[in-house]
């Protein structure tokens, strides 16, 4: 609906404002001649809004650069240097996420390393020609002698250059919090509590580290080793804690130079500091990133993102080794979904690959975290269920196999049904290769008496069975 639309546009301007005009005033914080600061994290605002919704947002970045320096420098009392300045900002910023938009290889959130290469570059070169164009300007309207030129543009490129990366890592660190945290409620939990306490530590010898190197003009250059924490996180958490910790480290040592008046450190100099740790942590924890991504892509079908069958034989082989020397049982299934030729055959591969990627789904859901699921055919699935007695397994395999009846062919209402063939471990001397063929030989007389039904070596599924189970 029309209005739906409005609404979403008025929100998004609405916010983009704001950001803009919050990050403004902290950029003001940081002025170190007129019209230049060393800290400018607000163009970043503009880039993103620009690459994310498109090119309707450009008029609203230009209210929004009017807006946000309304307190310090109202628009009625700007003169053609703050005309002129303002366009270049909204000029080039605006020109870099519609060429962002364009560009397949860049995505947010920031994981990939191409995307991350992509961004740095393009900032490299816009922030550069920003600072070239700002500078002529400057030079223009205030006749700046040779050494102020070179001042306004290192600190021009610089500033905005970590002040950008700044705001893109934050942004980022936040698309991938939300879409983690919509799939996992206990992300926290599960996924950040460590990191975090580690970065307490991490934040706390940042501090001391600053503020000692920082009171004394002759240590002044050891504050580089605040990069150190950076590059542990980057290449042991990866790209989201990277990213984290640069910006707290970069928070932190802003907060010291503000409220301590650390004096040994030149504003260029800090500038370049807060670049280099957010391009460090972009590059490392990408590369890390993608070494991950090689190494699930590796062992794991592309298709159900189930371990492929090198990979299930592997881990099998040691969940079953585990399972022997602790005394556990072990259960395998063999799940094989009934006439799927025909799926493929009357509606074609695309909609035989939903009904597959949803099979595997219902696979994910029945099993724990300690279990290991595979895909090894064309429309096979193993399930290892770790510490599962015969009756635990077979309740398993048939609240699987209603839940994939539940499975319905893309555009048709015909729906899937599957045969189940388990097996256990009964024997010390029992190999996985052992226990697929029990199950398999099981599947066999699952698919004899009809299909659609399980099968088990140890249990026979006689009613009173069945019934005991379902209680």
């Amino acid at each position: 609906m029309p209005w739906v639309v409005w609404m979403t546009f008025l929100f998004r301007a609405g916010l983009l404002i704001f950001l803009y005009s919050l990050l403004w005033q902290l950029a003001s914080f940081f002025e170190i001649g007129r019209q230049v600061s060393a800290f400018y994290p607000a163009a970043g605002v503009i880039l993103y809004f620009v690459y994310r919704f498109g090119p309707a947002y450009i008029p609203v970045s230009a209210i929004a650069i009017m807006i946000g320096a309304h307190p310090v420098e109202p628009i009625w009392d700007w003169g053609v240097l703050q005309v002129t300045m303002a366009i270049r900002q909204l000029l080039f910023y605006s020109c870099l996420g519609l060429i962002l938009r364009k560009v397949q290889l860049f995505k947010m959130p920031l994981i990939r390393l191409s995307s991350v290469s992509i961004l740095i570059s393009g900032l490299l070169v816009t922030t550069l020609l920003s600072a070239i164009v700002a500078t002529f300007l400057m030079d223009h309207y205030l006749s700046l002698n040779s050494q102020e030129r070179l001042h306004v543009l290192v600190s021009f490129w610089v500033g905005d250059l970590g002040g950008v990366l700044m705001f893109m890592a934050s942004v980022s660190l936040f698309l991938d919090y939300y879409e983690k945290a919509n799939r996992d409620e206990d992300l926290f939990i599960n996924g950040y509590l460590r990191p975090v306490i580690l970065l307490v530590v991490i934040s706390t010898v940042t501090t001391l580290l600053f503020i000692i190197t920082g009171l004394q003009p002759e240590y002044s250059r050891f504050g580089y080793l605040i990069l150190l924490p950076v590059a542990w996180a980057a290449s042991f958490y990866g790209m989201r804690f990277a990213l984290f910790t640069a910006i707290c480290v970069n928070i932190t040592a802003i907060g010291h130079y503000i409220l301590l008046g650390l004096d040994a450190y030149p504003a260029i100099e800090l500038q370049t500091l807060f670049s280099v740790n957010l391009a460090m942590a972009m590059l490392l924890g990408a590369s890390l990133e993608e070494r991950r991504l090689a190494m699930f892509d590796a062992s794991h079908d592309p298709l159900t993102q189930m371990l492929n069958r090198r990979a299930l034989f592997s881990e099998g082989n040691a969940l079953l080794e585990r399972c022997k020397r602790q005394g556990r049982e072990m259960a395998l299934l063999m799940i094989d979904l009934d006439h799927f030729k025909t799926v493929n055959d009357h509606w074609g591969h695309q909609a035989g690959d939903q009904v597959l990627m949803d099979v595997a789904e219902c696979c994910r859901k029945v099993c724990r975290h300690t279990d290991i699921q595979g895909r090894i055919g064309g429309e096979e699935f193993v399930l290892l269920l770790d510490d599962a007695t015969p009756e635990q397994a077979y309740t398993v395999a048939e609240r699987l196999r209603h839940s994939i009846n539940k499975v319905i062919v893309p555009g048709t209402k015909q729906a899937i049904s599957t045969s189940i063939g388990l097996s256990h471990l009964l024997n010390q001397e029992d190999s996985l290769e052992d226990l697929l063929r029990q199950a398999d030989v099981a599947l066999y007389q699952a698919k004899e008496a009809g299909r659609n039904q399980c099968r088990s070596v140890m249990i026979s599924p006689t009613p009173s069975v069945l019934s005991e189970m379902a209680s």
